[in-house]
């Protein structure tokens, strides 16, 4: 079984996997083991699927073994589904999140903990996180499944933020359910801006380029009306566009200026956009957006949590030489996405 970009499928190729959207819920857009035809190529275009799992000669003999669990995913998509429901028109209403949306999210959040604990790092497959539905959704889950990865490797090597700028090496798996209600909804904010900036297949002008910037204080601002943790979570949203050596927006925050959670938000970000195909630009393979942040390491992102992240996805040892290799070549004048 191998993932194929939805544009790429050629009639007669197989599907691996049941295909599931957040408007389908339960029952399939499209059942494993039918043969493709350009209706249903259409199909999943129409409905935003950027990939599928396909049976061929090409994958034949190859398992891939998702993070999550179809229940954790399919909750999780439920429940951002009901809570970004409102957003585009929470701040003119001056409302907030309810507490069952709150305690929904944090259910959500400690059962992909649960299912990235239980899957070992090996089987976080580099496809599997690039793999596709509708894109504000499964972008939030899977930068949520690869950020509690990176951040559990991150805490247990230099210990979880605590009062008084100390560190502290115990409760991490407590602290990573917070963290991952702020990358549940870290793009909360970008569901105010209007839908012809977030999909325009071009570059922003100037000025949707500023509009897009105040995304992350919308959803700061969402936030810490609600209060208590989220308030918390709020700060994490603002600074998830800080770059590390102080390049970023809105605070131009560097280092350790930035909140560790924020530095790591950023981090898997990137690479889910890299990774994903958007109305813009296309899909980078996983290894070539690896370099791409090894590249950017020490500029916009945080070295440590770069070597975390490329700790946890690249397993194998070929694919740490092959990494190292194209890392020796002078680093190509790549611009990461706008969505970055």
């Amino acid at each position: 079984m191998r993932l194929v970009a939805t544009n790429r499928l050629q009639p007669g190729m197989m599907l691996g996997r049941d295909v599931l959207t957040d408007v389908h819920g339960r029952v399939p857009l499209l059942r494993r083991g039918i043969p493709i035809n350009e209706r249903y190529k259409q199909s999943l275009l129409d409905a935003g699927i950027h990939a599928v799992y396909v049976d061929d000669d090409l994958g034949s003999g190859i398992q891939v073994t998702s993070a999550l669990s179809e229940s954790t995913r399919e909750t999780a998509t439920k429940a951002l589904v009901r809570s970004f429901s409102g957003a585009p028109t929470m701040l003119e209403k001056n409302e907030t999140l309810s507490e069952t949306a709150i305690h929904e999210l944090a259910d959500v959040a400690a059962r992909i903990s649960q299912d990235v604990a239980e899957a070992d790092d090996a089987v976080l497959a580099l496809s599997d996180l690039a793999a596709a539905d509708r894109y504000t959704l499964q972008h939030s889950i899977d930068v949520t499944a690869m950020g509690v990865l990176v951040a559990r490797r991150h805490f247990r090597q230099h210990g979880r933020p605590a009062s008084g700028g100390r560190r502290r090496f115990d409760q991490v798996e407590q602290y990573l359910v917070k963290l991952g209600v702020g990358l549940l909804l870290h793009d909360i904010g970008k569901l105010v801006v209007p839908a012809a900036i977030i999909n325009k297949p071009g570059p922003l002008d100037p000025d949707e380029w500023a509009l897009m910037r105040q995304h992350t204080i919308w959803g700061e601002e969402m936030l810490v009306q609600v209060g208590g943790v989220l308030a918390e979570v709020g700060r994490v949203v603002r600074s998830s566009h800080e770059h590390f050596d102080g390049g970023g927006y809105p605070d131009g925050l560097r280092g350790d200026e930035i909140p560790i959670e924020s530095r790591i938000v950023t981090t898997c970000d990137a690479f889910s956009a890299m990774t994903t195909d958007r109305p813009y630009r296309r899909a980078r393979p996983p290894l070539a957006a690896l370099e791409e942040l090894q590249h950017c390491a020490g500029s916009q992102f945080d070295p440590d949590v770069v070597r975390a992240l490329v700790a946890a996805l690249v397993t194998a040892p070929a694919r740490h030489n092959e990494l190292d290799a194209i890392h020796a070549q002078p680093a190509p004048a790549w611009q990461l996405a706008a969505a970055s």
